[in-house]
């Protein structure tokens, strides 16, 4: 069928040539005829000979023919039946006639390379049929049997743009264009996918089931050996090289027990051998061979496929190094060849392949050819051009950056940089630019890649820093309104070029926050075998930080270089950049561009002697790279070693200079030429003439060669030699008031200028290796280095009046993207938060636009995102916005939407209630900040709550946020919630004193979060709750009675409703009842009064840690003015006692008797429950004791029979050391308030200054005289645990006796003796130690020593009586008297005790005892005695009101007497107990002496009171007074003798025996002799006793005096 098709067409096309062929073309037809008749014969379908016809007819001038061959042509091969294969034949059949319309000198080749040749000899006809032919020439592309290659390809390609450039037709243009572009798209979308076609036709020829086959056979034997693995083999075996029988047994799919090794993996039978070739089972050697077979020929069917793709490739290769070629020469067709060539190009990399973007091949013709063309054409003056040149630039970076690292590189910094930074370059070029940079950077990791391998690599220029650093100066330091701009660039065009820049940046900085994301999920999503290449990045990237700190450190150094040359070398040095020699130092101010020339010139021209080395080393590249300094002898420096150097290194060349001084010379004429052409300055310029005049006999004595001089006279003059930085600054100065035309043809010769630079950097560019992104690590250090300038370059953009809400998104998402990788690099933010705010207009209502609320929305919407990373600072800018929010919202009333209102034109309502959700959705979402973040957040949010309350009009709008904060927080750690809750408690506290409304608010929020962290269980060993309830104390405090009300009553409600839940709480609790009681509010005290009751009655088992606070709280009950609250709480405390005392399973004992009780049980004392009840007794004890002295009668005496008999119940269960310090604690501090009572009673006086009558403290004495009962009663019950404390006890009487007033002394005394006579027969020697003791101070403390000082500091003298009046009348007078009455009171009282004691228990007292008792009474007797014989002191006190109200004189007669019959009575007891001892002797006669002693004093003073007789008062003098005085008291004293005598002398004499008197009859004879001189009318008895002369005691004395005698 095919066969006759192709008959067809040829047949009718011969019919149809012979039809048209001119008549004289007679052996054409005849060859016409041949072919025709050979086509009929044979049954082959190849074109072959039958080509012939075609080519003449082709090449003939007859355009019918052409055309007829054409369309021929067209349907062979659109129907397939052209082989590319096949060869040109068609000379065989070369005919003379025609020979002009064949090659004969071409090479003999495929028939389709003639067929391609020929057809595009048509191309030159009209436009249909060049319309045909371009089909046809497209047909051989498309085509697959046609199989055009390589030059093939390229020859249609060429003819076709050739079409195309010479075409006027737009038809043809359209035609032709999307012939080469269908052209191209085959070629090269078809490399990777015919190499994918390939396979799959090729496969395509197998059937399915031996594939299928295949792939079974390979699982099912996989699926063998896993089934089989469960034998044993040995250790170290592999099964691939080693022949295992396999000893377990197995069935298949066919029921097949396995072999050796399985099943066969052909026929599934057992299989007995192993193919070690194919490493599988077979049964036997036929399935073997059928086996290798079958993999044979399976494997041939791919045969062909690889060098199918290599020649599509080749083809594909060839044609894009045409397209480049082609470029590259010049076309007189203008711009249209240049301009489809850039399509097909730029299409070709639109759409690129795979396979191609790698291919070293395709990556050259793109270094060598490609980008020199775009150097060009990215600067030529046809917009169309550029436009394609950098849009083919754009897609060389997205798709091949990491092969052309160093060309990017180039492009960038020579062309792009260049473009945007010359004040010569037009709008559209600037525009162009910007656009290509936009599109680029849309690109996800081209930012960041950009960074790594430019900035962060030493052997590149900055790329990144380099364009953000023109996009600030662009958009923020309005660059190109600047005037040198201003010519070329307008108002709006800058407004335009300011918003392309910030596209760029905002796609730079989305680049980086996409790049952040990915590898953030990437690294969420990493498996463990991805370490390793982990590793291997982390040492990348420490490799390209290193590089990247140490080009900061070159910069720095280049800046401060600029500045200082010889600081900035020396910084290099000391950073370790530049080693300390000359050839690194010339090196870096050879390579490193950033160097002023200025700047080189003077370091080279410097005189020290590195700068000298460095000179040498870099004079190579002399003025190329730095300017001469200005100073002479700089340049000669330079010149001259430039000389020795140039000279040095070219001597053995051959060179016309003879010797280095002739290099000086020529070089300084030079720098001399080039002054002179060069200097505005200077009017006549040198001519060669002059210059050739200067230079003569400078070499060595000759000339130099003229036309050597000639050529350095036009080089210079042409161009100089260096361009000093001030030169250039003028040039560029003086451009901004060139005309456009001028300005275009400057840039014309700058863009010649940076066209030669990067074609020569090309050239010598060194292949390096692209990094690519695979973290996100180095982003922080483009924030860290350019974070500045790209916030400022949005903030600045965001200011631009632009309408367009896209630039107002571009700038919010630029911003906010930024502060998101600054949180996440954990970068500060404190700044750019401040500065976006302040982009907001937020200080200024009337300015706030729907912009500005967009961006409020949008940050507010970001902030929970970033909040992390915000500080205390930055949270109080925002939430002072969202104050200010707040405050605009509460003040825009309809009224103030209107016309005539500041808010009128407001668009930003609906934005402001869609702000409030955000700000809503900010205060919950704060419980996801970090435990750092939300403290400062807290402290932001109590300065700004401040801020509202302390303004003239209070909000409480962020004070309510606070506490929700608190509350969304509550769920926290606790220790982290605490401290939040610290500042927020500081806060309320503090404001809520500001006003009662901000009070009562602070307050009810406060129950509020409490009742909420109530319902929380409280950790073990922390305090919480405490912390919580604290505010309600402060505020209480600090607020009026109104508040104080609230806050009680709201403690109330939460004892009452969630007391179960109450911890650490209670302390607070207890601390506001405190206050509440110390009120003088009654209904405060009885709300606190309220929550106190209500916790004795319900909550008592709750407060077991807090019971100190308790104790506290009844304390202050107790001291409350309401009778009924003090007496409660002395109901309190013995509740509290007995619940302590029951829960440490100590029961009381209440029996009064005064047996001792046994101790409580070891094994409970030790008890933990005991040691805190022990702990608790002791406060509570204490309250009863400080109630004992309270002033109310019942609740005195309420608290004192309550605390004794506590003590009385549950002593038995304290240890010795808590009995002491119940002592000290709880008793002493009991009678010290009695003392204090005592004492202020006495210190009371009457509105006329008399005492207060005894009848107002006349229940105080009844208590105590209680409260010495029932200590010593407590004595008596526990002494065996109290006897320690008996010294203390003593201490306690003592202090009560020192005090001033007499009854307490008396009370204090007559207690002691009770305690010893209770008690003593308990004492021991060491008891009875400290009573002797006590008692010896006792007689100490008492002796009024003050008035025998008084005495003795006033000595008589009659001239000085008026003086001594006068100084005794002072107001010590009465002070002395209450204190000397009181001791002696107390003397006589303790001799009186001291007395039965003895006579009581002198069986118990030891001989040293009874001797210190012996002195305490006689030196007592002395100070008496003394006292009684200072008659004129003792009458002048009188005089002066001591003891005034006595008809005689003050005097210790009594206390003289009884004292030393005391004495004697001790004595008496220290003699029974000496009996026997040798001490006897003395003691005895001591006794008598003492005896003895008191009857002659009896005598004396009869006698001296006999001698008186009567005394005449002649006047009322003070010598007379004394004297009366005298006799009076010697009256007394002799009265005073006679009782001594009767009551007490006498008895004791009695009380001898007569052994006793053995040794002393005599004396007592003649002495009781001499006192009986005075027994008649003066006797002893009648003086003694003046109410009677013979009353019953007078008789009994009386006898027992005769008795004596």
């Amino acid at each position: 069928m095919k066969q006759q098709q192709f008959q067809s067409i040829l047949s009718n096309y011969f019919d149809k040539v012979k039809k048209h062929l001119p008549r004289q073309y007679v052996t054409f037809k005849d060859f016409v005829n041949k072919m025709q008749d050979l086509l009929k014969t044979e049954n082959q379908m190849k074109l072959g000979k039958y080509a012939s016809v075609l080519r003449l007819t082709i090449n003939m001038k007859n355009s019918k023919l052409k055309e007829l061959a054409i369309n021929t042509l067209l349907v062979l091969v659109s129907n397939g039946y052209i082989d590319g294969q096949q060869l040109d034949t068609t000379s065989e059949y070369f005919i003379d006639e025609f020979s002009e319309l064949f090659d004969t000198d071409k090479k003999k080749g495929p028939l389709i390379e003639t067929l391609i040749y020929s057809a595009s000899q048509c191309l030159v006809e009209k436009d249909e049929f060049v319309m045909q032919t371009l089909k046809l020439l497209v047909a051989f592309v498309t085509i697959p049997s046609c199989q055009v290659q390589g030059p093939q390809l390229v020859r249609i390609l060429r003819s076709i743009i050739y079409v195309y450039t010479q075409s006027k037709s737009q038809q043809l243009d359209r035609m032709a264009k999307s012939s080469l572009i269908q052209i191209v798209n085959l070629t090269f979308q078809g490399v990777e996918q015919n190499l994918l076609n390939t396979r799959q036709r090729k496969k395509s020829q197998i059937k399915v089931d031996s594939v299928q086959k295949l792939v079974n056979m390979i699982l099912t034997n996989a699926v063998d050996d896993v089934v089989l693995q469960g034998r044993t083999i040995p250790e170290g075996v592999s099964m691939d090289n080693t022949l295992i029988k396999r000893d377990i047994q197995y069935t298949n799919e066919k029921e097949v027990i396995n072999g050796t090794f399985g099943w066969c993996i052909l026929c599934r039978e057992s299989a007995e051998f192993y193919c070690k070739e194919n490493r599988v089972p077979i049964c036997s050697f036929i399935c073997k061979r059928k086996y290798v077979e079958f993999l044979e020929q399976t494997e041939r069917k791919y045969d062909g496929a690889k060098t199918q793709y290599e020649q599509s490739l080749q083809s594909a290769l060839q044609l894009f190094d045409s397209l480049c070629k082609l470029l590259i020469q010049k076309s007189n067709l203008g711009s249209k060849n240049q301009m489809i060539l850039l399509e097909l190009i730029l299409y070709i990399l639109e759409n690129p392949d795979l396979t191609l973007t790698d291919n070293p091949q395709f990556l050259r013709i793109i270094k060598d050819t490609l980008c020199g063309q775009l150097l060009k054409f990215c600067l030529e003056t046809d917009k169309s051009q550029v436009n394609l040149s950098f849009r083919i630039f754009q897609q060389l970076v997205l798709t091949m950056r990491k092969n052309l690292k160093h060309e990017i590189a180039i492009f960038i910094n020579q062309i792009f940089l260049n473009i945007l930074q010359s004040t010569n370059s037009q709008y559209y070029y600037r525009q162009i630019a910007l656009e290509s940079l936009v599109r680029i950077f849309q690109e996800r990791d081209l930012g960041l890649e950009f960074y790594i391998n430019y900035d962060c690599n030493m052997q590149q220029e900055c790329v990144v820093e380099k364009l953000i650093h023109i996009l600030y100066q662009i958009v923020v330091d309005q660059q190109y309104q600047k005037q040198e701009y201003q010519a070329v660039i307008g108002q709006q065009n800058d407004h335009n070029l300011r918003i392309l820049a910030g596209q760029m940046l905002a796609n730079f900085l989305n680049g980086l926050v996409d790049t952040y994301d990915y590898y953030e999920q990437l690294h969420q999503q990493e498996i463990d075998n991805s370490l390793k290449r982990i590793d291997d990045d982390e040492d990348l990237l420490a490799n390209l930080e290193q590089q990247r700190q140490l080009k900061q450190e070159v910069q720095k150094g280049a800046l401060l270089f600029n500045k200082k040359p010889m600081k900035g070398i020396q910084y290099l040095i000391n950073h370790n950049v530049l080693q300390d020699n000359e050839k690194d130092i010339a090196k870096f101010l050879r390579e490193n561009n950033q160097l002023s020339k200025d700047a080189v010139g003077e370091y080279m021209g410097g005189h020290e002697p590195l700068q000298v080395k460095v000179l040498g080393e870099h004079l190579r590249y002399y003025l190329d790279q730095f300017t001469l300094p200005k100073e002479s002898q700089q340049v000669d420096r330079v010149v001259q070693k430039f000389a020795d150097k140039f000279y040095r290194d070219n001597s053995t060349q051959n060179v016309i200079f003879k010797t280095s001084d002739a290099v000086y010379t020529f070089t300084y004429l030079m720098v001399m030429l080039q002054t002179d052409l060069h200097n505005p300055k200077v009017v006549d310029k040198m001519k060669l003439t002059d210059f050739s005049k200067l230079a003569k006999s400078i070499n060595d004595g000759d000339d130099l060669p003229m036309e050597y001089l000639q050529q350095t006279y036009s080089s210079i003059q042409k161009t100089p030699l260096a361009v000093h930085e001030q030169e250039k600054s003028k040039k560029t100065q003086e451009s901004n008031t060139q005309s456009m035309r001028k300005r275009q043809d400057q840039f014309q010769k700058e863009t010649e200028v940076l066209i030669k630079k990067s074609k020569e950097m090309i050239k010598n560019q060194q292949d390096q290796l692209f990094i690519q992104v695979d973290s996100s690590g180095f982003i922080r250090p483009i924030l860290e280095t350019m974070g500045n300038k790209i916030f400022s370059v949005f903030t600045s953009l965001f200011s631009l009046d632009v309408p367009d809400s896209q630039i107002v998104q571009l700038c919010c998402k630029g911003q906010l993207g930024y502060l998101k990788l600054c949180y996440n690099f954990q970068i500060n933010i404190e700044t750019y938060i401040q500065q976006l705010i302040k982009c907001a207009s937020f200080n200024q209502i009337a300015y706030i636009l729907k912009r500005h609320m967009t961006l409020i929305q949008q940050f507010l919407a970001t902030v929970p995102n970033i909040g992390n990373g915000i500080k205390e600072q930055g949270w109080k800018n925002i939430l002072d916005v969202i104050s200010r929010l707040d405050d605009i919202r509460s003040s825009i009333t309809v009224k103030d939407l209107k016309p005539d209102s500041e808010y009128y034109g407001f668009t930003y309502v609906l934005e402001l209630h869609q702000a409030f959700e955000q700000i809503d959705k900010l205060f919950v979402l704060t419980k996801n900040l970090e435990d750092t973040t939300i403290q400062e957040f807290i402290v932001a949010l109590c300065q700004v709550s401040k801020s509202e309350i302390y303004q003239q009009n209070p909000r409480l709008f962020s004070l309510q946020k606070l506490v929700e904060v608190s509350d969304y927080n509550m769920d926290r750690v606790r220790l982290i919630w605490t401290k939040m809750w610290g500042h927020v408690r500081d806060h309320i506290n503090e404001v809520a004193v500001k006003e009662k409304r901000v009070a009562m608010f602070a307050v009810d929020s406060l129950k509020q979060l409490s009742i909420k962290f109530l319902q929380k269980d409280e950790l073990y060993n922390f305090q919480f709750q405490r912390e919580v309830l604290k505010p309600f104390e402060t505020i209480y405090i600090s607020s009026d009675q109104e508040i104080k009300e609230f806050i009680l009553s709201c403690i109330n409600s939460i004892v009452l409703n969630h007391k179960s839940n109450i911890k650490s709480g209670w302390r607070v609790i207890f601390d506001l009842i405190n206050l509440g009681l110390k009120e003088d509010n009654e209904k405060n005290s009885r709300i606190a009064f309220q929550i106190l009751e209500r916790i004795m009655n319900h909550n008592l088992d709750m407060i077991q840690d807090v019971f100190v606070d308790l104790i506290q709280s009844l304390s202050n009950l107790g001291r409350k003015d309401v009778e009924q609250m003090s007496l409660a709480s002395v109901e309190f405390a013995n509740q509290c006692l007995h619940y302590l005392s029951s829960q440490a399973q100590v029961q009381p004992k209440n029996n009064w008797e005064d047996a001792e009780v046994e101790d409580l049980d070891e094994s409970i004392r030790n008890t933990f429950t005991v040691q805190q009840l022990e702990t608790y007794w002791v406060p509570l004890l204490g309250m009863l004791s400080g109630l004992a002295g309270d002033k109310r009668a019942k609740v005195q005496e309420s608290s004192m029979d309550s605390l004794f008999k506590l003590l009385h119940s549950y002593g038995y269960a304290f240890s010795i050391e808590f009995w002491k310090i119940v002592f000290q604690v709880v008793l002493r501090p009991l009678f010290d308030e009695i003392q204090f009572t005592f004492q202020q009673q006495t210190n009371l006086k009457t509105p006329d200054l008399s005492p207060v009558p005894d009848k107002e403290n006349k229940w105080f004495k009844v208590s105590c005289k209680k409260g010495f009962s029932h200590i010593t009663n407590l004595m008596n019950r526990y002494f065996h645990k109290l006897s320690d404390l008996l010294p203390d006890l003593l201490k306690l009487f003592e202090n009560c006796v020192q005090n001033q007033n007499e009854k307490l002394a008396k009370f204090s005394l007559t207690a002691v003796k009770n305690m010893i006579f209770k008690i003593g027969k308990k004492f021991q020697k060491t008891d009875w130690d400290e009573i002797t003791l006590f008692m010896s101070k006792m007689f100490k403390q008492t002796t009024p020593s003050k008035l025998f000082n008084k005495i003795n500091d006033q000595p008589v003298q009659a001239n000085q009586k008026l003086q001594r009046q006068a100084s005794l009348k002072n107001t010590q007078i009465r002070t002395m008297t209450e204190e000397s009455y009181t001791q002696c009171v107390s003397q006589m009282q303790l001799i009186q005790i001291t007395k039965e004691i003895v006579e009581g228990f002198n069986q118990n007292l030891q001989t040293e005892q009874l001797t210190q008792l012996e002195d305490a009474c006689y030196n007592s007797f002395m100070f008496a005695k003394t006292f009684n014989s200072q008659i004129e002191q003792r009458y002048l006190m009188w005089s002066n009101g001591f003891m005034s109200d006595l008809k005689h004189l003050p005097g210790l007669l009594k206390q003289e007497r009884e004292a030393y019959a005391c004495m004697l009575t001790i004595k008496y007891y220290i003699l029974q107990k000496l009996k026997g001892s040798d001490q006897y002797e003395v003691i005895i006669q001591q006794y008598h002496n003492n005896l003895l002693d008191a009857i002659k004093q009896f005598v004396q003073k009869h006698q001296q009171f006999d001698g008186q007789g009567s005394l005449k008062i002649l006047d009322d003098n003070y010598e007379n007074k004394i004297k009366r005085l005298k006799q009076l008291e010697c009256e007394r004293e002799t009265l005073n003798s006679r009782t001594l005598l009767d009551l007490y002398i006498l008895p004791k004499i009695l009380q001898l025996d007569a052994f006793e008197l053995a040794n002393s009859n005599q004396q007592y004879f003649d002495a009781l002799l001499q006192a009986s001189q005075y027994s008649q009318e003066n006797s002893i008895i009648q003086q003694s006793c003046l109410d009677c002369r013979q009353c019953q005691r007078c008789k009994e004395v009386g006898k027992l005096f005769k008795e004596i005698i």
